[in-house]
């Protein structure tokens, strides 16, 4: 059975109501994405708002998926957008969520991933004990249980792009 990704759940653009990426990516057992880019592009009017970053559990205790973040064009409070100041300064995480900054992070697969620039990338768990994530769903309807929620602020012109590299890690096997 394959672990499933979903940018739904991954990513969150919050316009007044919730704005997913239409995009899914299945990751096998224990496996992992690469560094991937992904772009919005705001529409004639622009956005002012809240970028959202989410990973989710199924509630087991023994592996929990992670999100690699770096490189964002706008964010983290405009001075700390790729993480490069060595922490989560200009981010915001939702309650019981938890992330961290890192030079490197090497998930269960080996596969040791570096920053996509500079010397810091952003590490999001999703965390047994994390805050709730059920209103986001995987590419097969399921939804989340708990996990991790990192957010920043952003303002985007007319038709100007928002931009970011991420990762996702499995870390787990089937059945979780």
């Amino acid at each position: 059975m394959k672990k499933m990704l979903t940018i739904i759940a991954t990513i969150l653009l919050v316009l007044g109501f919730n704005y997913g990426a239409s995009a899914w990516i299945y990751v096998p057992d224990q496996g992992d994405t690469g560094w991937q880019s992904y772009t919005y592009t705001a529409g004639p009017t622009g956005f002012t708002g809240t970028a959202g970053f989410v990973v989710s559990n199924v509630i087991d205790t023994y592996a929990y998926p992670e999100l690699l973040l770096d490189n964002l064009s706008q964010g983290g409070g405009g001075t700390n957008r790729g993480f490069e100041l060595g922490n989560l300064s200009g981010f915001t995480l939702v309650g019981t969520s938890f992330a961290n900054v890192s030079a490197s992070e090497t998930p269960i697969s080996g596969n040791t991933y570096y920053p996509s620039q500079g010397d810091f990338l952003a590490v999001i768990q999703g965390l047994y004990n994390g805050v709730t994530t059920s209103q986001f769903h995987n590419a097969t309807g399921h939804f989340g249980t708990v996990g991790s929620i990192l957010e920043t602020g952003i303002t985007l012109g007319a038709v100007a792009p928002f931009s970011f590299d991420w990762a996702f890690l499995g870390n787990d096997f089937s059945p979780w």
